[in-house]
């Protein structure tokens, strides 16, 4: 903990961040600095307009992310609880969680305006009502066989296993009948039960699929099969686990390299499961190899900063773009850089837009853009994170919604 701290105060005192103009009770507006060259993409920020909590009241759910599947948005989450009935406590910690949302009939995200007391909610403020079943075990991306099933807590009391998902499902397919089928690749991490001390600095990835049917019941989820514990085995890249983008029949996935740096493989979206299949980037040229984890030719520049968040393409600007969080930081600062390919050139990441912080000893993190969420003629990007706050202040985990207008 004390650590942490250390960190924080470091941070505090390094981090530049974004002036922030309020102009009304709900809106901030936030002026980045504009780069240089305009050839390539370089989205600014307009405005920025704080939407809603996206919350189940009854849950308390750490660092969300979301997909789109059929005409509703999935949402999964790390470390989730559930509230104490008739008290502002949570008990029980689930270590992933899914849940949906809906959409209005204009196409735009299905804010309430009120809603239940509870994790995110007043009963008056605006939130995104996630719902679904209440987490139950086993969790929606299960444990693995040597992972102190099922709840992934150690009967030594010491240590946990954790399916946390650092990116949403990947959609590869949708089938005439509705029928969608997604992947997601987990970190197979081994921590300790009392700090985030990591036990496995370099774990496996397990490899999920998800196949859903839409269905009118809300509290129906993916079902969840693991096609392998180990599809990445220890000490490998964990291509997928960094973001991912299906374009143009190929799934571009992104893994970080040690001690740092983005590398890049692609596989076509028919062979998730054919590791035979995949190529890497290395070098300026996609090969049949796989790269070194510490390999720095592997290395795609700016391709992100290596702190979390999102990679999607923009149809509307032709491009790709990865909005996320700095390297290191605890702020709610959000970089974006764009490429006109997969492989780059990226652009230099830049600020785009500075949020609101808790006031724990991480203020903010797990920050996520959620391109889905807008319509046809929608020109920004919707933007989430996790804010964290001392016991004292708030007991539950707060994921805001914005909506950042483009220039």
């Amino acid at each position: 903990m004390q650590a942490k701290r250390l960190l924080a105060a470091l941070l505090a005192a390094s981090v530049a961040h974004a002036a922030p103009i309020e102009f009304d009770d709900n809106k901030v507006f936030v002026v980045s600095q504009k780069p240089v060259s305009t050839s390539p993409y370089k989205p600014q920020a307009k405005s920025a307009t704080l939407l809603a909590n996206v919350t189940d009241p009854d849950l308390s759910r750490d660092s969300c992310g979301s997909v789109k599947m059929g005409n509703r948005t999935l949402w999964t989450c790390r470390d989730t609880s559930i509230r104490i009935p008739d008290t502002d406590q949570y008990g029980f910690v689930f270590a992933n969680s899914a849940g949906w949302t809906d959409y209005r009939q204009d196409g735009a995200p299905d804010i309430q305006t009120t809603g239940p007391v509870g994790a995110g909610s007043d009963g008056t403020n605006s939130i995104l009502l996630m719902k679904g079943p209440r987490p139950n075990l086993p969790l929606f991306y299960p444990l693995g066989s040597n992972m102190c099933p099922t709840s992934g807590i150690c009967i030594d009391g010491t240590t946990r296993w954790t399916t946390w998902p650092d990116s949403p499902p990947m959609v590869t397919d949708t089938a005439q009948n509705g029928t969608i089928t997604a992947y997601t690749w987990v970190s197979n991490n081994h921590m300790s039960s009392t700090g985030l001390e990591v036990l496995t600095p370099q774990p496996s990835t397990t490899l999920y699929k998800m196949t859903y049917t839409p269905d009118a019941n809300t509290d129906v989820l993916p079902a969840v099969t693991t096609v392998d514990e180990a599809f990445w085995e220890e000490h490998e890249i964990e291509y997928g686990t960094y973001g991912n983008v299906v374009q143009g029949g190929y799934a571009y996935l992104y893994g970080l390299l040690q001690p740092g740096g983005v590398a890049l493989a692609r596989v076509p979206v028919g062979s998730i499961e054919d590791e035979s299949q995949y190529e890497y980037y290395v070098r300026g040229n996609w090969a049949t190899t796989k790269p070194a984890i510490n390999d720095t030719a592997a290395a795609v520049p700016n391709a992100g900063t290596t702190g979390q968040g999102t990679f999607y393409y923009s149809e509307r600007a032709q491009s790709y773009v990865w909005i996320g969080q700095a390297s290191p930081s605890i702020w709610a600062d959000f970089y974006v850089t764009t490429a006109p390919s997969a492989e780059g050139p990226w652009t230099t990441p830049y600020l785009l837009y500075s949020g609101p912080n808790g006031d724990g000893d991480l203020p903010s993190y797990s920050l996520q853009a959620h391109p889905h969420l807008l319509r046809e003629y929608d020109d920004g990007i919707y933007l989430t994170w996790t804010q964290y706050f001392k016991p004292s202040t708030y007991t539950a985990y707060v994921t805001p919604l914005v909506y950042v207008s483009f220039v």
